[in-house]
C-alpha cells in the first residue's frame, strides 16, 4: 500500500510538470489526495486502527461496496490523523479538497498560480509524512528534480502568471482569501499550510559542494541573518512573510493609469478622453456605457472587471500588455482605435490631457 501510494505521488509531480499538460492542476490534486488516502490507509493498517466504515443503524456491521467493507475517504482519514482544527497539515488537506471540487477549466491557469504554494505545501506535507512514518527508504525526494521553468524568469513569463491569476473571477479570488482569514496567524503563516518563497539569482562564486537553489527557513537564521533579510525584504526583492487580507481590486488599474503607461511603451499619443474607448469599444473588453444592470457586468475577465461598489471599471495590467503590443505600431494603432496615430513629442504627456 506504501508503494502504490508513492506511485501516486509520483504521477502527481509528473502531471504537474508536464508542459503543456491537459488539466494539470486537477490531475495533480486528484492523485496527491490518493497518495494521501493510501498512506494514511497504512497507517492506521499498521497501528491496528479500523479505517472502515460500519453500518449506522448496526455499528457492529460495516458498509459494503460491491461484497467489499467501504474505507475511510480521505477527509475522514484527515481528522482521525490530525484531530486539531488548526493543524497546518489538515487545514493544508482540507483546502486542496475544497479547491479539488472548484477546478473550473477556463480558469485553470490563473488557479495553478493561486494556488501554488499549497500545491507545493501538500507535496512536502506528504513527503514529511511519508520518511517519518515509513522511513527514508520510501522517501520521493531522490525521484524528483528541480523544474527548469521560464514563467519566473523572464519579463513575459512573469506578465503572464500575473494575467492569469488576475483573470480569476472575484469568487474564486476570494475563496483563497476567505480561507486564510479563518485561520489563526501562526497556521495561515506555517510552510506545512502553504509555502511562499521568491527566487533570486545567487551571485557568490560557486563551489563544488554547492547547489544551484539553497532553501532558507526563518527559523535557522541568526537574529543578525534575519534582520539582514528583513532589510531586503522592505525593498520587495525577499518575501519572508506574507498576511493576506481582502483588498478589493489588488492590483487593478484606473483607466487613466492604464492610458499613462501605454503611453510610456508606445510613441503615439493616447488619451483616457478619446484613444482609450475606442480601444475597448473595438477590443469589446467591457460593455457599452449603456448597458444596465447584469449586462454591465459582462467584461473580458482578462482585462476588465466591473466594480459594482463605484459603477465603474477597472483594469488589469495585462490589458496596458496587450495596447502596448497592438498600437506599438501605426498598422496596429489604427486597426484598434480606428484612425491615425499622433506622435507623442518630447514632454508630451498626451494621456494626462482631456
Amino acid at each position: 500500500m506504501v508503494a502504490s501510494s508513492r506511485d501516486e505521488a509520483l504521477n502527481a509531480v509528473e502531471f504537474y510538470n508536464r508542459p503543456g499538460g491537459r488539466r494539470p492542476l486537477e490531475a495533480y490534486l486528484v492523485h496527491m489526495h490518493i497518495a494521501w488516502v493510501y498512506l494514511l490507509h497504512a497507517e492506521f493498517e499498521r497501528d491496528g486502527v479500523c479505517y472502515y466504515w460500519r453500518d449506522k443503524k448496526n455499528p457492529r456491521r460495516y458498509v459494503k461496496i460491491d461484497g467489499e467493507r467501504k474505507t475511510w475517504e480521505l477527509e475522514q482519514c484527515v481528522k482521525e490523523r490530525w484531530p486539531d482544527a488548526s493543524d497546518p497539515v489538515r487545514n493544508n488537506l482540507e483546502l486542496t479538497m475544497r479547491l479539488r471540487n472548484k477546478v473550473e477549466h477556463r480558469y485553470a491557469s490563473g488557479l495553478m498560480v493561486a494556488s501554488a504554494g499549497f500545491s507545493q505545501s501538500l507535496l512536502l506535507n506528504y513527503e514529511d509524512e511519508l520518511v517519518n512514518q515509513f522511513g527514508p527508504g520510501f522517501s520521493v525526494g531522490a525521484l524528483v528534480h528541480i523544474p527548469v521553468a521560464l514563467s519566473t524568469f523572464t519579463r513575459e513569463g512573469a506578465a503572464s502568471l500575473v494575467a492569469a491569476q488576475q483573470s480569476l473571477p472575484k469568487r474564486l479570488q476570494n475563496f483563497f482569501v476567505d480561507y486564510r482569514s479563518g485561520l489563526d496567524p501562526a497556521v495561515a503563516e506555517d510552510r506545512r499550510f502553504e509555502l511562499r518563497i521568491e527566487l533570486v539569482q545567487k551571485r557568490a562564486p560557486k563551489s563544488q559542494a554547492d547547489l544551484a537553489v539553497s532553501f532558507v527557513r526563518a527559523d535557522d537564521l541568526t537574529p543578525e541573518e534575519l534582520s539582514a533579510y528583513g532589510a531586503l525584504e522592505k525593498t520587495g526583492r525577499i518575501v519572508l512573510r506574507e498576511k493576506e487580507r481582502p483588498v478589493t481590486n489588488l492590483g487593478k488599474l484606473r483607466p487613466k493609469a492604464v492610458c499613462e503607461r501605454v503611453e510610456e511603451r508606445i510613441p503615439y499619443r493616447f488619451r483616457h478622453s478619446a484613444e482609450f474607448p475606442q480601444a475597448w469599444k473595438r477590443l469589446k473588453v467591457r460593455p457599452p456605457s449603456s448597458a444596465t444592470g447584469k449586462a454591465r457586468t459582462k467584461t473580458d475577465e482578462r482585462y476588465c472587471t466591473f466594480d459594482d461598489a463605484h459603477g465603474d471599471y477597472v483594469y488589469a495590467p495585462a490589458y496596458v500588455d496587450l495596447l502596448a503590443e497592438r498600437c506599438s505600431t501605426a498598422e496596429g494603432f489604427l486597426e484598434v482605435i480606428g484612425r491615425s496615430p499622433v506622435l507623442r513629442l518630447p514632454g508630451d504627456s498626451g494621456a494626462t490631457k482631456a
